[in-house]
């Protein structure tokens, strides 16, 4: 059996990925310190702990042999008042980079972001330089340099980051745009606006994103440094808004001023995924936000 450790498996991709990998065969040791509160109460198989305590002995114990890195505070706007959480992402995977080059694991998988990107005005691909634009941001461009020590450091490690780029649906934190959007419409509340709407994103369903993460997994012999995890789509903030009227007759928003050094857009550039990994964006936005709405009124 395949043993592999996955870190913030409490969240919303980790626990989607969990379920996933346990039906395709794998042993999966899931670990996450519910500093956040779950909107899906928790599988009674995760192991309460941080990040930053494992070591080679709880590796090799547990006879891993990937690991799948998820664990992040990853609230960008946040991260300007909270400095702490940026230094905490680096923290955790500097000491687990440091255990599993110990415990002779071979293959990690980083989850990274568009956000390491900031603004370029173009398709994103996974050369595209790194522009942050928050202290997150900041945060996960230096995991990226810390993979590229452990893997001069180490020969037979192999890292791949993943380059979440927005993914949504049921369960997704509910600071996030979409579920936010979606709970203020149901209780009847105006939808606040940050700037002028006009910013966008590439959003991607939870079921494609974990679909692709499989592939991924499953060819952990195909090796790439990094992966673009994203349509090649972008949609306004504004553009959700009308896709919820629909649903939402009464609809109404209230603007706000513009988040701290906002980002236009994203686009991921996913030539990679769909030609390797058999990458396919099957549930278009409107339908996946009539998901998170029917999630949200059972």
């Amino acid at each position: 059996m395949k043993n592999i450790l996955i870190t913030g498996a409490a969240g919303f991709i980790g626990a989607n990925l969990s379920k996933r990998l346990n039906l395709l065969g794998y042993k999966v040791l899931g670990i996450d310190n519910l500093s956040v509160t779950p909107v899906s109460p928790p599988s009674d198989d995760i192991i309460k702990m941080d990040v930053q305590n494992i070591d080679k002995h709880f590796l090799i114990d547990n006879k891993i042999c990937q690991i799948v890195h998820l664990a992040a505070k990853k609230n960008v706007k946040e991260s300007f008042f909270n400095l702490d959480n940026s230094v905490e992402n680096f923290e955790m995977t500097l000491k687990l980079l440091d255990a599993s080059v110990n415990a002779n694991i071979d293959r990690f998988y980083l989850a990274s972001t568009c956000e390491i990107f900031g603004y370029q005005d173009k398709v994103l691909d996974e050369k595209s330089d790194f522009l942050p634009f928050s202290p997150y941001a900041v945060s996960k461009v230096a995991n990226e340099y810390l993979s590229n020590v452990y893997m001069r450091y180490k020969n037979s490690l192999k890292i791949t980051s993943l380059n979440f780029f927005n993914t949504y649906g049921p369960t997704e934190g509910t600071d996030a745009v979409i579920p936010n959007f979606v709970l203020k419409a149901i209780k009847n509340e105006k939808i606040v606006i940050e700037g002028n709407g006009l910013q966008a994103r590439d959003f991607t369903y939870i079921d494609d994103t974990i679909n692709v993460l499989c592939n991924i997994i499953e060819n952990s012999n195909d090796y790439y440094r990094y992966l673009n995890i994203g349509t090649g789509k972008d949609f306004s903030i504004l553009s959700i808004f009308d896709i919820l009227s629909k649903y939402f007759t009464d609809l109404k928003s209230e603007f706000i001023e513009a988040r701290p050094n906002e980002v236009k857009t994203f686009v991921a550039d996913n030539r990679i995924i769909r030609e390797n990994f058999n990458f396919n964006a099957s549930t278009d936005l409107q339908t996946g936000i009539k998901k998170v709405i029917d999630y949200y009124k059972k």
